[in-house]
């Protein structure tokens, strides 16, 4: 029980708190840079490195989390029209697609990214420590995937609509109400 919570503690850490940290950080970068060459008349060369970085980790962090919510592009026109059997196949077969595609690519990105030497170009990171939020999304929307599965096979899935992605419309429906 302790190591579920430890887990979806680490799991909400890493899809939400992070990207928001991260888009903050861009927001600030950019603010910097621009203060720094308009006013002072003096570009600062870091803020743009550090913006494209934030903006790659904002990407990469949160794409588990819009997987996860089912905010991601999907082809509806496909599928809307189809019946409920062949929705419950297409969802199996899309996450059998991406879950194994993004398989596959975990090991070789893992090695290739860890044995970067490379520095990043002004702030000189490690590139391996850098691009490491990648190595997290291919794991992080390959288990989801893998999760979504069992969750069609198991007959707990609610037609494509995690409880959380329930919610969030629920919400949405009551604000559009309020306004």
């Amino acid at each position: 029980m302790a190591m579920g919570k430890i887990f979806r503690g680490l799991v909400f850490f890493f899809e939400q708190i992070v990207p928001v940290f991260s888009f903050a950080v861009i927001f600030v970068s950019f603010i910097i840079g621009i203060f720094s060459r308009y006013v002072f008349n003096m570009p600062v060369v870091w803020t743009y490195e550090v913006s494209i970085l934030a903006y790659m980790w904002t990407a990469y962090f949160g794409a588990s989390y819009a997987y996860k919510m089912n905010e991601h592009v999907v082809f509806g026109l496909f599928y809307d029209g189809r019946s409920k059997a062949a929705k419950k196949f297409l969802r199996i077969l899309y996450n059998l697609l991406i879950g194994v595609f993004l398989g596959m690519f975990f090991w070789p990105a893992t090695t290739s990214i860890l044995a970067r030497t490379a520095k990043t170009g002004s702030l000189l990171w490690p590139q391996k420590y850098v691009f490491l939020p990648f190595v997290f999304m291919l794991l992080a929307v390959a288990l989801r995937c893998a999760f979504n599965i069992y969750l069609e096979l198991t007959g707990q899935s609610s037609d494509n609509e995690s409880s959380d992605s329930a919610l969030v419309e629920k919400a949405r429906e009551k604000l559009e109400g309020e306004l």
